[in-house]
């Protein structure tokens, strides 16, 4: 599959929360936005999803990276979302103009752990302290909708994702840190379930030149479903993902590796990883324990290398070990 592509299917309604939930088993909504500031070298993974036992209830997730490898996370449930987007306990994703201009907000707790705490264990209760952010998404490219290509592989009916540059401010315990990066945001909505797939691959990068890309594959009964476009001037191109640069194991997580996207080859770096793992069907946990997560998965913040221009984004890979 190549060749330009446009927003199709979407409207302006199609980036606020949907107001009535369908009967469907496994049916959720979901937001992801991930930002990361290289020159700050602090980056954060965020995500406001519909609760899989409660659609009215959203479930927040924040994971901030800072550069000396540890990592401050949250996990909470709450009854926040408005009309222009939603919202949790503590967080809350606001449209401001539909495919152009979003927020991102959040102020409560967080518990500061690292990188190797998470890949031998999930978070737990412990001493809190602030984190609060105040960002701004302004979206500088077209609309990478995939339609309802990935029904037969349950990762979600609507789906579409979009590169940003992100500018504000991320507090530390009492201390502003002004952030000025790059970053992706991405809705979703329709069945989903962690256990149809035995791995997968989702990265995307943003470059100076205005270049960028994004992908998704996924290994489903031994058979891939993968999707991958580039973006130059604005425009989004699909373009054939010749190789399949998944784990097979988990302790490849942090190995650099290489995308093969149309005639283009592009290497991958792992600058800030983090360890955390899906529990079946649709729960999305904080570490890894084997007696909970069935698959782990690395949220890690990368840099890429194409055509010698160095770029920024993210490698998200998982893989089902029971």
């Amino acid at each position: 599959m190549s060749g330009a592509i446009t927003r199709t299917g979407l409207t302006p309604e199609s980036e606020f929360p949907i107001q009535s939930y369908p009967d469907i088993p496994l049916w959720t909504e979901n937001y992801c936005f991930v930002a990361y500031d290289p020159a700050a070298q602090i980056g954060l993974w965020t995500h406001l999803g519909r609760a899989p036992f409660d659609p009215t209830l959203w479930r927040e997730l924040s994971f901030l990276y800072l550069p000396d490898g540890q990592r401050l996370v949250s996990k909470g449930y709450g009854r926040s979302e408005t009309p222009r987007g939603p919202g949790g306990a503590t967080m809350a994703f606001q449209c401001l103009d539909p495919f152009r201009s979003w927020r991102m907000s959040r102020d409560g707790g967080a518990i500061r752990t690292t990188v190797e705490r998470l890949y031998n264990g999930m978070a737990g209760d412990q001493r809190h302290e602030r984190l609060s952010f105040d960002l701004s998404l302004e979206c500088h490219g077209a609309v990478w909708d995939w339609g309802e290509v990935e029904d037969a592989h349950q990762w979600g009916k609507l789906h579409y994702e979009q590169l940003v540059n992100v500018r504000g401010t991320v507090t530390v315990d009492g201390e502003p840190i002004p952030f000025d990066g790059q970053g992706l945001r991405d809705h979703t909505s329709g069945p989903r379930d962690f256990t149809v797939f035995s791995s997968h691959i989702w990265a995307w990068a943003n470059f100076p030149s205005g270049r960028g890309f994004i992908l998704l594959q996924l290994v489903v009964d031994g058979n891939l479903l993968t999707r991958a476009v580039i973006q130059e001037d604005g425009v989004l191109t699909a373009v054939e993902m010749h190789n399949s640069p998944v784990l097979t194991n988990r302790a490849q997580h942090a190995d650099p590796y290489v995308l093969e996207l149309g005639d283009h080859h592009i290497r991958g770096e792992i600058l800030h990883p983090f360890p955390n793992g899906f529990d079946g069907p649709n729960d999305i946990c904080i570490g890894f324990d084997p007696a909970v997560t069935a698959t782990a998965n690395f949220e890690n913040l990368s840099q890429f290398e194409w055509d010698g221009e160095t770029g920024y984004g993210h490698t998200e890979r998982s893989i089902r070990l029971t």
